[in-house]
This record gives structure tokens, C-alpha cells and sequence, in this order.
């Protein structure tokens, strides 16, 4: 950014601005030679970026673990229903809300052993599918592998 030295004064490139009682016209740094700048006693100054300003790394680590057990929530209450005393439980949705409390466990170890906001930056969740999701992407890859075979014999038989 074009500063005026003597008083430390900012220059916004697209607006006209006065020194010593000569006015200059809106965009007049922006075609204006570097010459003709320093001259008057402007000079560019690269702005310092602004801080990264971030809640205490405790609070982080507490609304993490809480979004956490929030989501692993959210997962197996549409199956809760499965776990009533006379409803047997099929053994993939056994499997699956096993998978997601191991996950939200997994996901608060880390987050309480993360003693930087980088370490915690690093943590990735990696929640597993429902039994109907997963159906759901086998019956597309499967779908997708027999495209492909398709369409590979039809390459070779030309």
C-alpha cells in the first residue's frame, strides 16, 4: 500500500487524495509512475496480515469433543429403536453403532491428547457408514464395476 512517509498516512489506490495543497485525482497511483511517487514522499509498505485470533485451545478442545458425541448421536438414534428388549438387533446394525461409538471415543482421546491448535487441526474424523448406506455403495461400485467390464470387453471385441 502507498504510504506517505512524513505522515505515515495510507493512500487508498482508487480515491483522491490531497498533499501539500496539490490534489490528486481518484487512480492517480495506479498510473502513475514509481518515479513520480517517491518524489512526493510516498513509499509502498506491505500491510502486516492481521492475526489469527482463535478461542482458548481448551474451549476448542471441549466444543470438538462435544460436536463429537453430538454427531455420534445424531448417527444412532435413527437405529436406537433396534435396542428395545424385544427387537433382536441384526448383527451389520450391531456392528455399525459399535463403529461409531469406538469413533467418537477415538475422536475424544485425540482431542484431549492435542496440546496444540496444529495437533488438533490434524485430527480427521472418520465416521463409519449405516448398513443402509453401505448397501446403498456397494450396489453403485458394483453397478459401476459391471459398467466397466461392459464396456472394456466391447473395446476389445471392436
Amino acid at each position: 500500500m502507498w504510504t506517505h512517509t512524513e505522515s505515515n498516512t495510507a493512500l487508498p489506490a482508487d480515491k483522491p487524495f490531497s498533499l501539500n495543497n496539490i490534489s490528486y485525482p481518484a487512480g492517480w497511483l495506479r498510473t502513475a509512475e514509481e518515479e513520480e511517487k517517491t518524489a512526493i514522499g510516498l513509499e509502498w509498505i506491505v500491510p502486516e496480515p492481521a492475526p489469527v485470533v482463535r478461542a482458548p485451545i481448551d474451549r476448542v478442545r471441549a466444543d470438538s469433543i462435544a460436536r463429537a458425541k453430538d454427531t455420534a448421536w445424531n448417527m444412532m438414534h435413527p437405529s436406537d429403536w433396534r435396542e428395545l428388549p424385544n427387537k433382536n438387533m441384526p448383527e451389520d446394525w450391531a456392528a455399525y453403532r459399535a463403529a461409531v461409538v469406538a469413533e467418537c471415543q477415538r475422536l475424544e482421546g485425540e482431542y484431549n491428547a492435542a496440546a496444540t491448535y496444529t495437533d488438533l487441526d490434524l485430527i480427521k474424523q472418520n465416521w463409519p457408514l449405516d448398513p443402509n448406506q453401505q448397501a446403498e455403495l456397494d450396489r453403485i461400485e458394483a453397478e459401476e464395476a459391471g459398467a466397466k467390464e461392459k464396456r472394456e470387453e466391447n473395446e476389445n471385441a471392436a
